[in-house]
């Protein structure tokens, strides 16, 4: 529809001489996949060629650093140096951001309707100051990249390759996605997966883009339905390995796999430590062109005793093959500098923040692997908007390049669940901060928000920004806006418990507290959450409009939290009046969340149906969309029922939202 419109526009604008044709000249080696970049920007004045009226041409330079590039303008036109075929590219899209193009989501980029030349005072030479720019899209969850990449369908193999060219012209140079176990259980859908796969391979690599699989390789700690490599007893592990092992390696040239080892079940280290050998081993045999990584997650409780050191689990790889190259995690919206409210039970990540400074300090090849989403009951699946994450992923390559003895880190892999309620901006900034770091996160907003919002609406996001740092980390807060699901519950009455999302004072504990812990509860939580929150005036356009929906949803979200504790608090001091008061004040809450969430869900970015807010068929563990939860509030009306159940008058017990 946007390129409609906007081709209408040129036309209709020809007539009073307002120019909107830009034409772009390139080499024969580069025009493959520059060819590509105009074909998948919805702008159709748009074209090869030099007669339009912009022009931009690119022309080889030798003392360019490899994907680099170097800008020069003149009154219309705009030349860009490079040295290779990523530069050509990384140069052509900053070219089109000088003429009003924004690369937001893969599926929606903003395309001016009248171009014009703009901030041409930039002739730096630009080059990354990270090696390996990554998205890693984590397709065990129902989200965009799913369909895309996982899932053929009609516009999956166009949106694998709207997805790929999205990271380039966010200056990303490597895409990964976890492999599902379908294609291990099922030969015939294994065939049909492969050439869908081979094709996405072809394609990335004409782009200058490298490509990864992601798989596990423990069975008994596959909770997600990934490719893993052994689950069989009855077979032992390097027959497992090599039956499983080449079904992502032949005829497939990725450029990289990754290890890992799932969450929140331990494997003896001897045993972590041989069997990661074993795939390393086979994969140098099976794909001796390609890098292996290794996953080392989190999990405070997750403790070992080996060669005389007590350490987290995960953090056995240090001991295997010396080629592995650690993908050090962090989840969440936490990072490694602040704390962390108990996620995974860690106060902070300070160890992993170490394991991987003391790499970097020796100069060793390092993966940063932190997350831009996590959906499962904690924040788009809720929903809510937070660009905190903008912040913490800015936080953490700041100390690093502070703190790292002078070496770059090597690969920026950030972990991708989802797009929509503007978790575009997550990927964006952090892919493009992986290139070139600003001296702040504000700046990453500013750019991503361009001339059509203005400075207004990247002040106030910003502002925004910083009220979700204060309260949802340092004040603690966030376990208390996030969702609940039964099995967190579950979770954490096992002894050891199990816990992955910050963990929260629950209505039950409420109930049987002393009421002085009660007393202290409303001070320190309830009347924290409602100071915390205020109305946004935003712009009425496009963009505007979801940034707004987005405030709103955390406004009504906050509230919600505030309004069911009060109830809550009323009921257990005897007075339900005001415990009824408060109840309906939260029901009212969650009624504007509902209108909210519609008006969102009418107008996504992904415009294939209701697939990532519906009940789904498809082969991850969840039979839903990511967006589904979010779409029936799930989590909202679990809530209010545990409240009402409490207060006497509930009708039908909380619904479960995992299945």
């Amino acid at each position: 529809m946007r390129a409609v419109l906007v081709a209408l526009f040129i036309l209709a604008a020809c007539g009073d001489d307002i120019r909107g044709n830009i034409s772009v000249s390139v080499p024969d080696a580069w025009k493959p996949a520059v060819s590509e970049m105009i074909t998948l920007t919805p702008y159709p004045g748009l074209s090869l060629g030099d007669d339009g009226d912009f022009r931009i041409t690119l022309e080889v330079d030798t003392s360019i650093p490899a994907e680099g590039y170097q800008l020069r303008f003149g009154t219309d036109t705009v030349e860009v140096f490079a040295n290779d075929v990523l530069g050509a590219q990384y140069g052509t899209a900053a070219a089109l951001e000088h003429l009003g193009f924004i690369w937001r989501h893969p599926y929606d980029p903003l395309v001016p309707f009248a171009p014009r030349l703009i901030g041409g005072d930039d002739e730096n030479v630009h080059k990354p100051e990270i090696a390996v720019r990554a998205l890693h899209m984590h397709t065990l969850h129902p989200i965009e990249a799913y369909f895309a990449f996982i899932e053929p369908g009609p516009g999956g193999k166009s949106d694998a390759h709207r997805i790929i060219d999205w990271v380039v012209k966010n200056r990303g140079n490597y895409v990964q996605w976890a492999e599902l176990d379908d294609i291990q259980r099922d030969p015939e859908r294994y065939e049909k997966w492969k050439p869908y796969v081979q094709e996405i391979l072809e394609y990335a690599h004409m782009r200058g883009v490298r490509v990864g699989a992601y798989f596990e390789l423990f069975g008994t700690s596959n909770l997600q339905n990934a490719f893993d490599l052994y689950d069989d007893k009855t077979k032992n592990l390097h027959d497992s390995i090599a039956e499983r092992l080449p079904l992502l390696t032949k005829d497939l040239p990725f450029d990289a796999y990754d290890i890992t080892y799932g969450e929140f079940f331990n494997t003896e280290p001897q045993q972590f430590i041989d069997a990661t050998n074993e795939v390393v081993a086979q994969l140098h045999e099976l794909a001796p062109q390609a890098e292996t990584h290794a996953l080392v997650h989190v999990g405070a409780t997750q403790r070992v005793e080996y060669m005389g050191r007590n350490l987290l689990y995960y953090f056995l790889v240090q001991y295997a093959d010396p080629s592995i190259i650690p993908d050090i995690h962090s989840v969440m919206y936490f990072n490694l500098y602040d704390p962390t409210v108990g996620a995974y039970q860690h106060t902070d990540f300070s160890e992993h923040r170490q394991y991987l400074l003391d790499r970097v300090c020796a100069g060793l090849k390092t993966s940063y692997h932190p997350e831009t989403a996590y959906w499962v009951a904690f924040d788009n699946s809720l929903p809510m908007y937070v660009p905190l994450y903008v912040y913490s992923r800015w936080r953490d390559l700041d100390g690093i390049k502070k703190d790292g003895c002078g070496n770059p880190l090597y690969e920026h892999l950030i972990f991708s669940s989802g797009w929509e309620w503007g978790y575009w901006l997550h990927d964006v900034a952090a892919l493009r901060s992986s290139y070139e770091l600003p001296t702040s996160y504000n700046a990453l907003i500013e750019e991503a928000f361009g001339e059509d919002l203005g400075p207004k609406a990247a002040e106030l996001v910003g502002e925004l920004v910083e009220e979700q740092k204060s309260s949802l980390i340092f004040d603690a807060l966030s376990p208390y806006l996030a969702g609940r699901e039964i099995d967190i519950d579950l979770g954490r009455a096992l002894d050891p418990p199990i816990i992955s999302q910050p963990d929260r004072i629950t209505f039950d504990q409420l109930v049987a507290m002393p009421s002085s812990d009660v007393d202290a509860f409303e001070v320190n939580v309830v009347s924290a959450l409602g100071a915390k929150f205020s109305d946004l005036d935003l712009p009425d356009s496009r963009w505007g409009r979801e940034l707004r929906d987005g405030v709103e949803i955390d406004v009504n979200r906050a509230w919600f939290a505030v309004h069911n504790y009060e109830a809550v608090i009323a009921h257990l001091r005897g007075d339900e009046t005001a415990a009824r008061d408060a109840y309906n004040l939260a029901s009212n809450d969650m009624a504007g969340g509902k209108t909210i969430i519609a008006r969102r869900h009418a107008d996504l970015h992904d415009t294939h149906g209701n697939r990532i807010t519906a009940k789904t068929s498809n082969h991850t563990f969840y039979q839903y969309g990511y967006l589904n939860n979010a779409d029936t509030m799930c989590f909202w009306r679990r809530e209010l029922a545990q409240v009402a159940a409490i207060l006497g008058n509930a009708s039908e017990p909380p619904p479960g939202c995992l299945y």
